[in-house]
């Protein structure tokens, strides 16, 4: 029963991991990218993503949960990978915001915009390759923060049984892989909708990024100066990814509406030549 518990919460962390704003701003990019020049990985970019990034961290949670015995994260490393959480996020939030207020961005599909992906060459940031995106996914996890999250678990597996390890980082990685292929998803039926539609919904995404961003910002600063305060996380995980699903929905719904709008025999596009 202890091991259930522990596959559904690192199924969850996966699934939170997915969208982490940074995550969301990259995948976003790629897949707007790549539906331009019309490749067809475009949907499946979060898939692709995910995968690399699913790859580092479950090898990085095996390797500590190898050495979870001998092995201990100084007292120090939590909070200052909690405050360059806090602050990444906060500066993701207040970027979007930013762009999202701005004149240009109100007459342009608005394009999220993320901390990590600034320091990737352009020719990673623009690239219809696959094996280049699973790159992007396993450079996206070599950073504290995802190392910090994934020592939570991986230090449990070690004093579990002998193949927990390999068992939780696959768990992991299928969470994060259906949370960024939804994404990636969305952000392709946005692209596939009418320039006004599609406007509209690109900025609502926006504001969900910026909500998310900051809400986790926040959310992590207080339980840092007032630890009981924690709620249940699968629970806050859960509730967070099935607003992910209904923003899918939405946008489908959105879509079909919009769809038969256009088909109806008023209307000029519907009209047979």
């Amino acid at each position: 029963m202890e091991n259930v518990s522990l596959l559904f919460l690192v199924f969850v962390l996966g699934l939170r991991h997915g969208l982490d704003a940074d995550h969301l701003a990259c995948i976003d990019g790629l897949t707007r990218y790549n539906w331009r020049i019309g490749s067809s990985i475009s949907r499946w970019v979060g898939t692709l993503f995910s995968f690399g990034h699913g790859l580092v961290v479950a090898s990085v949670s095996i390797i500590l949960a190898m050495f979870s015995r001998k092995f201990t994260f100084p007292d120090y490393f939590d909070s200052m990978v909690t405050w360059i959480s806090v602050i990444s996020l906060l500066l993701i939030g207040t970027l979007n915001v930013y762009n999202l207020v701005s004149r240009k961005s109100a007459q342009t599909n608005f394009q999220p915009k993320g901390i990590k992906g600034k320091f990737l060459p352009r020719f990673i940031q623009e690239t219809s390759n696959p094996f280049l995106v699973i790159l992007v996914g396993g450079l996206f996890a070599l950073a504290a923060d995802t190392v910090s999250q994934t020592s939570v678990w991986a230090l449990a597996a070690g004093h579990s049984t002998k193949y927990m390890p390999y068992i939780l980082g696959v768990t992991f990685m299928v969470g994060m892989m259906i949370t960024d292929t939804i994404d990636s998803m969305i952000v392709y039926r946005m692209m596939t909708q009418s320039n006004k539609l599609g406007q509209s919904t690109s900025r609502i995404m926006g504001w969900v990024i910026v909500a998310l961003a900051y809400g986790v910002s926040l959310y992590e600063a207080f339980t840092y100066f007032y630890p009981n305060s924690k709620v249940d996380f699968e629970i806050v995980g859960v509730i967070i990814f099935m607003f992910l699903v209904l923003w899918f929905v939405i946008v489908n719904l959105r879509m079909r509406s919009q769809a038969s709008e256009i088909a109806k025999p008023g209307n000029a596009s519907g009209k047979t030549l």
